[in-house]
């Protein structure tokens, strides 16, 4: 049988007070007595008694009776605890559809891992498909073929396509295209030891592939906007270079770094041997 100090507990889970459960079990033994009464076999204080009395009436918990003097007897336990538990549930029905609508919801920016050439192809063509304004595309040769299909399918739909393409072979395929001719990408891909390829969809989501020849492929896709704002500078610094690089001549852009060794440290990931 469980303890008056654990029961009394329980009635604080449902809202009353102490003294508001002592009245109310002593009113269960004794039925139709008064206030005065209520308060020597319950323990209340005479002082709060009355009190008490009425916020058990507000709570609908106990009938005042109007006799000479007025005596008190409790709603029945089953009526009492059906009545509180609905309205409890329309409490936390109200709550639920209120709060719902000021909730925000919470952006959880996962890092999804992708492994293996054609999942990774297959979910830089769904990237790319559901684009609505903007494609941001750094691509080397080996996989254009692939990609070629869904570019012309959303410059179709005039989503604008800026595209950085280490490929000799021009094409009107890929939208606004920068040029990273393989005479010199090899730079690139020796410092990675990977064909860095990027997709971003509408500057909100990112895929980062890296494909090796004769290894798995690997790559990483994600909303986190530090990732995107990250990779689409990249291809933007990537582009500048070379239009730089192609004002300039690759003869002059290369006298800059050859004899630096920190220069050629950054450009090559090498230090020099001596």
């Amino acid at each position: 049988m469980i303890f008056i100090e654990d029961l009394l507990h329980q009635f604080e889970e449902i809202g009353f007070s102490q003294n508001e459960a002592k009245a109310y079990i002593t009113l269960l033994r004794e039925p139709a007595i008064t206030g005065y009464e209520i308060s020597k076999k319950s323990g209340v204080p005479r002082s709060m008694v009355y009190s008490i009395i009425r916020k058990l009436i507000e709570k609908e918990a106990i009938i005042e009776l109007r006799t000479e003097t007025p005596t008190y007897i409790p709603v029945p336990v089953k009526e009492l605890l059906m009545n509180r538990k609905k309205k409890t549930d329309e409490t936390f029905n109200i709550l639920e559809k209120e709060l719902q609508a000021i909730e925000k919801p919470v952006e959880v920016n996962v890092i999804k891992h992708i492994e293996g050439r054609t999942k990774i192809i297959k979910a830089m063509q769904k990237l790319m498909m559901e684009s609505n304004e903007e494609i941001w595309l750094s691509a080397w040769e080996q996989e254009l073929k692939e990609l070629k299909e869904v570019a012309k399918d959303r410059c179709a739909n005039r989503v604008q396509i800026y595209s950085m393409l280490f490929t000799n072979e021009k094409t009107d395929d890929f939208g606004k295209t920068f040029y990273h001719h393989l005479d010199t990408a090899f730079i690139e891909e020796s410092r990675m030891n990977k064909r860095l390829t990027i997709v971003i969809r509408d500057n909100h989501e990112v895929l980062i592939a890296g494909f090796v020849d004769h290894q798995i492929p690997q790559a990483i896709q994600t909303t986190e906007p530090m990732l995107v704002l990250l990779a689409k500078e990249y291809i933007r610094h990537d582009m500048m270079m070379k239009v730089v690089s192609e004002k300039l001549g690759n003869e002059t852009i290369n006298s800059l770094w050859k004899d630096d060794d920190l220069l050629t440290y950054i450009v090559l990931n090498a230090k020099k041997t001596y």
